[in-house]
């Protein structure tokens, strides 16, 4: 019987996966580009409830033939309690032939197990230094995710996220869905696969991407 039910779990991962990117392909006249992010993760222990992660990542478009530029990732979480977390990460970026950029953003997450099953969400303070003479707008973001239960060593998850911006134009701009999974390589070692659908709302002209994420995850 536990067969059956994990086997029915993973039909349903998989049919998630393929119906998200149905959606992406039936649209395929509206897609302004295909894009992939690729980065390795480093994670280590502070203290017991404080821990350090570094990740550099690299990202293509035009369909995935150019590179369109490269970020790094620094981050420091710590743990409130079993459910919930507050995270400080500082994000900078090295863009070709332009100034870089440099984010800020603040967590506050929230994750529960539901028997075998999870969900989580986290709402960030997304702040952009304006600096370099370029102003980037500043957003709230609302990330919900459901994860399935496990099986073997993939787990599924799907995730909605939401920004709003707060500067000039209070009101929703852009929206991402993701179905993905996280494959468990080795105890400290896990690969995660995500399929991201973003578009923008309330601005012209209208833009919406594929974006495909690739993460590898160290724990040191």
């Amino acid at each position: 019987m536990i067969f059956i039910s994990r086997k029915r779990e993973f039909i349903i991962c998989i049919f998630l996966i393929i119906f998200f990117a149905s959606i992406s392909k039936t649209s395929f006249a509206q897609i302004k580009d295909n894009i992939n992010w690729s980065s390795i993760r480093f994670s280590t222990s502070i203290s017991q409830d404080l821990s350090f992660s570094i990740a550099p990542i690299i990202r293509f478009n035009n369909n995935l033939s150019s590179y369109q530029n490269s970020s790094i990732d620094f981050s420091i979480r710590h743990e409130l309690s079993d459910e919930w977390h507050m995270q400080l990460l500082s994000r900078t970026w090295f863009i070709p032939d332009q100034p870089g950029r440099q984010f800020i953003w603040l967590d506050l997450g929230y994750s529960r197990k539901l028997n075998n099953y999870g969900i989580a969400s986290h709402l960030r303070i997304h702040y952009a230094l304006d600096i370099n003479d370029r102003t980037d707008p500043d957003y709230v973001r609302w990330k919900s995710t459901f994860s399935l239960p496990g099986y073997r060593f993939i787990k599924a998850f799907i995730a909605i996220e939401p920004w709003f911006r707060l500067n000039e134009n209070l009101q929703l701009q852009r929206m991402r869905y993701e179905p993905g999974m996280h494959l468990t390589l080795d105890e400290d070692l896990r690969l995660s696969l995500v399929y991201r659908k973003e578009e923008t709302l309330n601005l012209m002209p209208w833009k919406d991407f594929n974006m495909y994420l690739l993460t590898l995850n160290f724990k040191l």
